[in-house]
């Protein structure tokens, strides 16, 4: 028995000795940081779609596609779903960081990211997404843009545009530009939109009023909402951005910053006080 077994290791050793010598070199490289892009993405929206479209929400950019959906909270707010989850259980990803804002406290928070010039958005479906990003079994949508770009920019690029919406009388202009100076990559993008309220056609139905009685005890007049646009729909959207990265043999590495400010209504969230001074509910 032990002849036997002696046997049989000297064959294996002698044939792995064998394949050892046949076998190619596998090399295995790996980033001192997580990668900015998602190495196997269900969907990828290119940037020209998203920068061809009208401005819309975060929400709204992805609402065609199979499995996603939104939660509407008018023009300005629209919080992705996918497969029926939503909040913590999806998270938005910038350039594969986590994406921190205020939206994870309540679905009527607007999606503090700007989709001005962004390279790609890439979603994944699922509890795959927890290679990721913690807590996402639903899902997560990373917005990839060059901020901090890992290749070097081969030629000057200026992205300009001019966006002009009827229904709210509002419009968008946008500049971005990236070049490579000095062997930096340099990023730097400017993006204002301001939209009013939208209008509704003549004889259109806002909404009924209900308890009719109860409002013309309190004063209220029943033709008081047909204002002919839709109350709290208007909102405004500045973004800035700009990002500096050197690329070499060894990788690459940069830093960017980007800020955003916004001020949005949320049509048909909660009753106007005049009596108490405030015009309009802004969040």
């Amino acid at each position: 028995m032990n002849k036997y077994l002696l046997s049989l290791i000297t064959f294996s050793v002698f044939t792995n000795v064998l394949l050892a010598q046949d076998m190619e070199e596998v090399v295995v490289t790996s980033s001192l940081i997580d990668s900015s892009e998602i190495t196997n993405p269900l969907y990828v929206i290119d940037g020209d779609d998203i920068n061809d479209d009208a401005t819309t929400s975060l929400g709204e950019a992805v609402d065609s596609y199979l499995g996603v959906s939104i939660a509407d909270y008018g023009s300005a707010v629209g919080q992705p779903i996918i497969r029926g989850m939503s909040g913590p259980r999806v998270k938005i990803l910038k350039n594969g960081m986590v994406n921190r804002d205020v939206s994870g406290l309540g679905a009527d928070h607007l999606n503090d990211v700007d989709l001005n010039n962004i390279e790609q958005i890439e979603i994944v479906k699922g509890p795959s997404s927890l290679l990721y990003a913690n807590g996402t079994i639903g899902g997560i949508i990373n917005v990839v843009d060059d901020c901090v770009a890992p290749k070097d920019f081969d030629k000057p690029e200026l992205f300009v545009t001019l966006e002009s919406q009827s229904v709210n009388d509002g419009d968008t202009q946008a500049v971005n530009y990236k070049n490579n100076i000095n062997g930096f990559n340099v990023n730097f993008g400017y993006k204002e939109s301001k939209f009013g309220n939208f209008d509704v056609p003549n004889g259109a139905v806002i909404h009924e009023e209900e308890d009719h009685d109860e409002h013309e005890e309190e004063g209220h007049d029943e033709h008081e909402e047909n204002l002919g646009y839709i109350n709290n729909s208007d909102y405004a959207v500045e973004a800035t951005k700009f990002g500096i990265s050197k690329v070499g043999d060894w990788g690459y590495v940069g830093f960017s910053l980007d800020s955003l400010q916004s001020v949005y209504g949320i049509p048909f969230h909660g009753d106007e006080h005049e009596e108490e001074g405030h015009d309009e509910a802004w969040r």
